[in-house]
């Protein structure tokens, strides 16, 4: 119990103070021009797990702290699942009427951008680091793709209904956090590619955000009636690794 505490506190402390500016103002405020001092807590976070790979003191941190949480005992599959529930929650609060930062559209081109950056790194980053799992069954454990997902969700989340209401930046990132900690309670990752999870799931919905004036003005600029796309998201369980699958039409 005591190390679940104190990984919550970290992760959640560290992300919740570097969203807090945006979630006390309203009305909704457009961002002018990117800002790059946003990069500083995801880039750190994906450094932190790099440095895991061959630092032995980061190793050995990984290593005493799958220990601490008795690898041998039960396990659970909620982290499967719950990872995808800051961007039902996203959608289902603008079915509900709760509007957020931006219509249905721009939240589909938004979040579909992030995933397919997400999905890309992920899977080029674990082809070319044969990181071995804390139960030795693959080498795909860096970085934690259940995390990234996770801590995407959570900061779509955040971004669009954060300024509605701080809660909603709080239940996202808890969930993020305990779906982080999960994947180390299953015995799945070790806690640099969970770090490093969490940083690129923020890194690239910041960076999706960033990118969608230049989507919606280029590629979707005859696209301006929300009824005329269809997004869906399907979960595929590979039996290693769960992926995301998207589907975009207008």
């Amino acid at each position: 119990m005591k190390q679940l505490l104190l990984f919550f506190l970290f992760l959640f402390t560290i992300t919740g103070h570097s969203q807090q500016k945006a979630a006390d103002s309203l009305p909704f405020q457009k961002e002018v021009g990117f800002k790059y001092a946003s990069l500083l807590l995801p880039t750190g976070l994906v450094s932190y797990g790099i440095l895991g790979i061959k630092n032995d003191p980061v190793r050995k941190w990984d290593r005493d702290f799958r220990n601490s949480l008795d690898p041998n005992g039960t396990k659970t599959f909620i982290d499967d699942y719950i990872l995808f529930t800051p961007i039902a929650a996203a959608y289902g609060l603008d079915l509900a009427g709760i509007k957020g930062r931006n219509n249905m559209l721009d939240k589909t081109i938004i979040i579909g951008t992030a995933t397919l950056l997400l999905y890309a790194s992920v899977n080029i980053i674990k082809n070319n680091t044969d990181v071995r799992r804390p139960s030795g069954r693959s080498q795909s454990s860096f970085p934690s793709g259940h995390t990234a997902i996770s801590f995407m969700a959570a900061e779509f989340l955040h971004q669009e209904y954060g300024q509605v209401s701080a809660w909603y930046s709080i239940a996202g990132y808890s969930i993020a956090t305990a779906t982080g900690f999960l994947r180390i309670y299953n015995d799945k990752h070790w806690f640099s590619d969970v770090m490093a999870g969490a940083g690129i799931g923020i890194l690239f919905t910041k960076i999706a955000y960033w990118l969608h004036p230049l989507l919606k003005n280029v590629i979707f600029k005859n696209k301006t009636l929300e009824s005329h796309v269809q997004f869906q998201i399907t979960p595929l369980y590979t039996g290693n690794d769960l992926l995301l699958a998207t589907s975009l039409r207008f």
